[in-house]
């Protein structure tokens, strides 16, 4: 079989679209059509407008995320400065809870900045660096260790998970919604179903009706 076409599908889709819209506002030239039915056509609508709003909260959500993210990386780019430091002593390997960061090993280590400012402190280093040995580091505007700025794709991964956590929360909160009112709604059709057919089934059936005993609300 062949697979259907993206084009009619859509056609299919804002035909039903429109048909619930119909149906909802009172609309629809059927009279057959049910209470129950324009019900959960209004249902439809609601969980419709409530997914493009999701859509269009999702989307501010991210490019928020996105703005605060490359703000951040244009101070940090401003104010964080790549240096070169010395090590004055040969690499040890790093302890439990050491604070010099990643990469097994750390070495004492001098540097200079701002201009005439000194600065020291342990630096990561591979495992057989003797003293002298040359790292780049990262360094604020006073000279203190700073991690290095947040690369592009950091940023953009941060505002793709934002805009997808805020889709999921505000979409299955509107699909828990209309699976509650679908519920109510089928509850509702079954008990008046069933209290059409307490008096329409003994004309079928020819069984008499039940009178109604004393007590019987």
């Amino acid at each position: 079989m062949a697979p259907g076409r993206p084009g009619a599908a859509g056609r299919a889709f804002s035909t039903t679209l429109r048909t619930h819209v119909r149906r909802a506002a009172g609309r629809e030239p059927n009279p057959l059509g049910r209470r129950s039915d324009a019900q959960r056509s209004r249902l439809v609508v609601a969980l419709t407008v409530a997914l493009l709003l999701s859509f269009a909260l999702t989307l501010l959500a991210a490019l928020a995320a996105l703005r605060v993210g490359q703000r951040e990386a244009r101070y940090e780019g401003q104010h964080r400065h790549r240096v070169t430091a010395t090590t004055v002593a040969a690499a040890v390997a790093d302890r439990t809870g050491s604070r010099s960061g990643v990469g097994g090993f750390h070495a004492q280590a001098m540097w200079q900045f701002p201009a005439g400012v000194r600065g020291s402190g342990p630096v990561a280093v591979a495992s057989a660096a003797p003293a002298g040995t040359e790292i780049r580091i990262w360094v604020d505007d006073h000279g203190r260790r700073v991690s290095a700025p947040r690369p592009g794709t950091e940023i953009a991964t941060t505002a793709v998970l934002t805009g997808t956590g805020t889709m999921t929360l505000l979409s299955g909160a509107a699909f828990a919604a209309y699976r509650l009112g679908k519920r109510r709604i089928d509850r509702g059709t079954a008990a008046a179903w069933a209290q059409e057919w307490e008096g329409v089934e003994p004309e079928w059936s020819g069984r008499p009706r039940r009178r109604p005993e004393f007590g019987d609300q």
